[in-house]
């Protein structure tokens, strides 16, 4: 008697692990249904109200949404509010003509560009808006492509020799613009004085080059985030100063490098530049020699319950914009004073770009990296792979 019950009981002993192992023990007709992850609410969002209200501007003319898609990148002909150009990840190069009612991908008629391309950073030059450059991982190889049409036809600028290494950020001089800049994920930093016919190396730096920006009263000033330090030069490039010291030193901030997502110059004072770190934006007013922590209002917690982060600051002369989870704050008097609006998304505002025509017309670019599902307990309390179905 006692060797049979011992019998059930093993039994049913594995028959309860084998469950754990394999899924859930299902007794319902039923099959159980599986935790989803929404996450179509993603491309681009419109605001007409200054960021009141929010549409979602992802309908493409050959059919189909870009509410999937993951946003690099964005740009604004700056001779026409209506034209707009958007950089993905993996999906290649999206253009509108008629402020993001319709989106367009752009097929290159040379055959450079790939439909798959990821698309760093997007340059339009001020005065041609048929001349654009973008920073691509191109079929796997880093280039900078040039169009002077308008993006129907692309040729190679650029090309790194290494598979798989990008180029990162692109930045036309706005005195001389024949003068363009590019920065690699190798390090490298390279000028073209003839519109990227070719280039010389300005410097090597030990990580990946993030962002450039330019000194638009005198372009002999040059500051450089790469991904482990921010540097500055006075004389064009010839030197460098390092300015990490500077900047935990005066704002007070023990910042991690690694962990700052961008830098921006200011459209107005050429002086003033903006640094995102984590939840935080530093501000320096003197090109660099000090820095202060800006007074912003982001909360601990995103409605989805990460900390949210600062990825990117809009620019509208006066008006500072800046994304952190899936609210957007803006402020009318350059940081003093904000107001907040929550977007209909479940990621990160990534991109902000304000017209420079209605400044209360602001477009959002999103995407959401949803986190790998938690592993669950199964019996006593092992973790266990839940099945996939």
């Amino acid at each position: 008697m006692n060797k049979k019950i011992n019998k059930i009981f093993s039994l049913t002993l594995i028959a309860i692990i084998t469950t754990s192992f394999t899924g859930c023990l299902n007794l319902s007709d039923k099959p159980k249904e599986e935790p989803v992850i929404i996450n179509n609410h993603q491309g681009v969002f419109k605001s007409v109200d200054g960021g009141k209200t929010w549409e979602h501007k992802v309908d493409v003319k050959e059919g189909g949404l870009l509410d999937k898609t993951k946003i690099a990148s964005m740009a604004m002909d700056p001779q026409d509010n209506k034209v707009l150009y958007l950089g993905t990840r993996k999906d290649g190069l999206y253009k509108s003509e008629n402020s993001a009612d319709s989106w367009k991908k752009v097929i290159d008629e040379n055959e450079i560009l790939s439909e798959t391309a990821t698309i760093y950073d997007i340059a339009i030059e001020n005065g041609n808006s048929n001349i654009i450059y973008i920073a691509t991982l191109n079929n796997n190889s880093g280039e900078l492509l040039k169009s002077e049409d308008g993006g129907k036809k692309w040729k190679r600028s650029h090309i790194i020799d290494k598979p798989k290494e990008s180029v990162n950020t692109v930045k036309i001089d706005s005195i001389a613009k024949n003068i363009i800049y590019l920065g690699t994920s190798q390090g490298g930093l390279l000028k073209s004085q003839n519109r990227g016919m070719t280039w010389v190396t300005l410097s090597w730096f030990e990580s990946s080059v993030e962002n450039v920006l330019v000194d638009f009263h005198n372009n002999m000033g040059i500051i450089v985030r790469t991904k482990n330090e921010v540097t500055k030069s006075t004389n064009g490039g010839n030197e460098w100063e390092t300015l990490n010291k500077g900047i935990i030193k005066t704002s007070g901030v023990k910042v991690d490098f690694k962990k700052v997502s961008t830098m921006v110059m200011d459209d107005v004072n050429p002086l003033v530049a903006y640094m995102t770190y984590l939840n935080l934006i530093l501000i320096t007013r003197d090109g660099g020699l000090t820095w202060e922590k800006l007074n912003t209002i982001t909360p601990s917690r995103t409605a989805i319950g990460t900390i949210p982060q600062v990825k990117q600051v809009g620019l509208n002369r006066n008006i500072l914009y800046y994304g952190a989870g899936n609210v957007i704050y803006k402020s009318e008097d350059k940081g003093i004073s904000w107001s907040s609006s929550v977007i209909p998304i479940i990621g990160d505002v990534r991109y902000t770009v304000s017209d420079y025509v209605d400044p209360d017309v602001i477009y959002v670019g999103s995407f959401y990296d949803p986190p790998p599902p938690p592993k669950k307990k199964g019996i006593f309390g092992m973790f266990v792979l839940t099945r996939k179905t």
